[in-house]
């Protein structure tokens, strides 16, 4: 597996994982993948398209379920009479090329009656980034992201926070962030609001993922 691979998730939905995945994609030259649609957003657009309006050079790989309603997976699996088969993921072992791989929702959304978000991550075993709001409510959400995902042990590349630079915020969540993982944790980027969405404003973002690998 090439190096500079890596899932995103989020604490919830709507946190901008996907302008993430679209930015990393498009820095590492790395394929994106989003194992689980559930809905299309407001355009009419799976995540896959928005990525693919913002950078028409990444290579996307087509999502393995793709279901019509905006609901948790395992709610909308079953309202349209489907099981999902962890089996039937892309094999990222068998690839030899950078990919990014897009998770739905927060850590702890089900997949279905047994296996949550968090399983999937730990099933791609991958440096994983948590993408974070900074306004009110952040520091709970991002901190029981933190703990499952050490109760997961899984391997948390950083974090990216999105929104106003909060300061406070943001070091309270670095501090206490450290507490419950056991150890430092990187902080990747803030990524402001921005008023228009293109290549352009995208590839300004600097992202800090320097040694991570080597982690």
């Amino acid at each position: 597996m090439n190096k500079n691979s890596f899932f995103i998730t989020g604490t919830d939905t709507g946190v901008g994982k996907t302008l993430v995945s679209a930015i990393l994609a498009k820095k590492y030259n790395a394929h994106y993948y989003k194992p689980i649609q559930c809905g299309l957003n407001k355009s009419g657009q799976k995540d896959s398209d928005v990525v693919l309006n913002i950078f028409k050079d990444v290579s996307v790989i087509k999502e393995t379920y793709f279901f019509k309603n905006p609901l948790s997976p395992n709610i909308a699996a079953k309202k349209e009479n489907i099981s999902i088969e962890i089996s039937k993921f892309l094999r990222i072992d068998k690839i030899d090329y950078p990919i990014v791989i897009e998770g739905a929702g927060g850590l702890q959304v089900p997949i279905d009656e047994e296996i949550f978000i968090s399983d999937l991550i730990n099933h791609f075993n991958l440096p994983t980034i948590l993408v974070s709001r900074t306004q009110l409510g952040t520091i709970n959400h991002t901190l029981l992201s933190i703990d499952i995902i050490r109760k997961k042990k899984i391997n948390l590349a950083g974090i990216i926070f999105s929104g106003d630079e909060n300061k406070e915020t943001i070091s309270t969540i670095m501090r206490f962030g450290k507490k419950i993982y056991g150890k430092e944790i990187n902080l990747i980027s803030i990524i402001p609001f921005l008023k228009t969405i293109n290549s352009d404003t995208l590839q300004r973002i600097d992202v800090n993922l320097k040694n991570i690998n080597e982690k």
